[in-house]
């Protein structure tokens, strides 16, 4: 097994209500394999290793045959599109220093193939401290909303369910082969 669950944010966080921000926001953060590649182009003098590691990924995609336009998701942010408070509630739940929070969102027909997740603040975050991921089944559990870690893989998980990885960099992915939206809540932190 690459991950346990840890916890349950029932009766912590209305998740729902979070779901419904997502799903009705006009401004979240667009990823595509031509943004992702876009957005660290300026880094790329200052940290060659970062965005060789995003090519790394896509590469793999694109030997594997995706169509790399159909690779698409979107992100949702504490303090941006919704609550902070949320980011806090769920970091003391886990007792966690929040270091990256996100929400993301794959529509139907759409899919984030294996990959490790590329952070650009990782080597400031592993100076100050161990890294550990997390995952919360934040949305009812709905047919084609699929999700993968490492060996694992979470079908129909049970909302308000919260998975701690065992390692931050596990490869992961995830498909939506359903008909709505889908939304899972990720944290990374250090431990307190």
């Amino acid at each position: 097994m690459t991950s346990k669950l840890i916890a349950n944010t029932q009766g912590l966080i209305d998740w729902d209500e979070i779901v419904e921000i997502c799903r009705n926001s006009n401004d979240g953060d667009y990823n595509s394999v031509k943004t992702v590649v876009d957005r660290s182009e300026g880094s790329w003098k200052d940290d060659p290793e970062l965005l060789g590691s995003y090519r790394e990924v896509i590469e793999l995609w694109d030997n594997a045959g995706y169509d790399l336009n159909q690779i698409e998701w979107y992100d949702y942010y504490p303090g941006e599109h919704f609550d902070i408070e949320v980011e806090t509630k769920f970091a003391e739940l886990i007792n966690v220093i929040p270091r990256r929070t996100f929400v993301s969102e794959v529509y139907p027909g759409r899919c984030v193939p294996y990959h490790w997740d590329v952070e650009d603040n990782e080597k400031q975050w592993l100076a100050e401290g161990d890294l550990v991921r997390y995952a919360c089944f934040m949305d009812k559990p709905k047919f084609g909303h699929v999700f993968i870690l490492e060996d694992e893989m979470f079908y129909n998980a049970k909302q308000h369910d919260v998975i701690e990885w065992e390692f931050y960099k596990d490869w992961h992915a995830g498909t939506n082969c359903g008909s709505e939206p889908w939304y899972l809540f990720h944290m990374l932190g250090t431990p307190k």
